[in-house]
């Protein structure tokens, strides 16, 4: 599948996904090939806002452990690319970096 299939996919996805729909675009996108991402950024960055505005909606506040480790490791993985695809890609991911403990810092109950 290339990033601009996905993204015509996600497309049919609500605006705020259920996390269990996130966790599983998480997975088609880390499974694209790079060549094909390296080719198409923009469908590629347009899947990463996807994902960070679902997980910002409803994902942060539903992941449990196994769920955060997920979003930290999509995050980390995003990095990893930034060097290789030459440009930063996680500005397009705000949050999806946060554990659980540091959104509890942050917004106290």
């Amino acid at each position: 599948m290339t990033p601009k299939e996905l993204l015509e996919a996600a497309a049919k996805l609500p605006t705020v996904a259920s996390l269990d729909e996130e966790l599983s675009l998480i997975r088609g996108i880390r499974a694209l090939d790079l060549a094909d991402i390296a080719k198409d950024l923009a469908s590629f960055t347009s899947l990463i806002e996807l994902v960070q505005t679902s997980h910002a909606g409803n994902g942060i506040f539903e992941m449990g452990e196994a769920e955060e480790a997920q979003a930290v490791d999509f995050f980390q993985w995003l990095k990893s690319l930034e060097q290789k695809l030459g440009m930063p890609l996680t500005p397009y991911a705000d949050g999806l970096d946060l554990t659980r403990a540091e959104l509890a810092k942050r917004m106290p109950r």
